[in-house]
């Protein structure tokens, strides 16, 4: 003999659709709130890091420049380096990134300002100066890449 569940006026069979139909309507909701949060995350922040992490992290100068120009647009590049010469460097200099806190202003879907407090160590013919940065980058997307297009220092203690 079997038995019939009734649950609120609902079998135990349209109680399984029931529950069914809410978690497939789950899953859908969680996609949504996932694309939701990625399309929020997408922006320059890893870019901004990269650049940081190859402008101060460097023992070479002159490999420098070639690794800081592939994150940056040829304007973003004159700013990074307003003074640079094309000589070889003869000045034993080596720079390590200790700390990057970076704060953003998404300005569209293209442009984004980042507000950067950066720790640095500089080693310049066996002295060690710790140094501690306010610098200010502008990141565009182009070709669907982001790039530091304008880098400013806002002071440095």
């Amino acid at each position: 003999m079997g038995y019939t569940f009734v649950i609120n006026g609902m079998t135990g069979h349209s109680y399984n659709e029931k529950i069914e139909s809410m978690n497939k309507h789950n899953k859908l909701q969680k996609k949504k709130i996932e694309e939701l949060i990625q399309t929020m995350n997408e922006g320059g922040a890893s870019e901004n890091t990269a650049f940081f992490e190859v402008f101060f992290n460097y023992s070479d100068i002159d490999k420098r420049y070639e690794k800081v120009r592939e994150v940056t647009t040829e304007k973003g590049f004159d700013f990074a380096f307003p003074s640079r010469s094309d000589q070889k460097h003869t000045v034993s200099v080596k720079s390590e990134l200790l700390s990057l806190e970076s704060y953003s202003n998404k300005i569209d879907g293209s442009r984004e300002l980042f507000l950067n407090v950066i720790e640095v160590a500089i080693v310049a013919n066996s002295v060690t100066t710790n140094q501690t940065l306010i610098i200010q980058t502008s990141l565009i997307k182009e070709k669907n890449k982001w790039l530091v297009d304008d880098v400013q220092v806002k002071g440095n203690g």
